[in-house]
């Protein structure tokens, strides 16, 4: 196979890849910190942040799971037994947001689940801010 043909037959995915919903649904992708560059790239799309930030709080849950499990594994006796039971319920968490994110993304449907969505208010509420200096200069070429 020569390089031409590897292009013609890279042009569906890439065609596919420029749309919006496949951005999102690789923002929602259970791989860790996904989010970020869909983010990055597109802040100024409310939905890109929504879903980036839901993302975020659950990578965040994970991760508060994998801690607590952590702990857990020192007590004495059934300590890794309880460790591996919370960390295998975090893993399940994780997937089962991501593959809702996924969902809702696929039906063009809005993304509610009351918990989340309060923490991910307040993960706006922090966030604001910084994204306000991002608008008012432009990293320091306004000189």
């Amino acid at each position: 196979m020569n390089i031409s043909e590897f292009k013609e037959r890279l042009k569906p995915l890439l065609s596919f890849l420029e749309k919006n919903d496949a951005k999102l649904i690789f923002a929602a992708l259970p791989l860790y910190f996904s989010w970020v560059p869909i983010y990055t790239w597109n802040r100024k799309n409310p939905q890109a942040v929504s879903v980036c930030l839901h993302s975020a709080v659950n990578s965040c849950l994970f991760l508060f799971g994998l801690a607590a499990a952590q702990i857990l594994s020192s007590l004495p006796f059934l300590g890794l037994y309880i460790a591996a039971i919370l960390h295998f319920l975090f893993v399940l968490l994780y997937l089962s947001l991501s593959g809702f994110l996924i969902y809702s993304i696929r039906l063009k449907k809005t993304i509610d689940i009351p918990v989340l969505s309060d923490w991910v208010k307040n993960l706006l509420g922090l966030i604001a801010p910084i994204a306000q200096l991002d608008r008012v200069s432009d990293y320091g070429s306004e000189g």
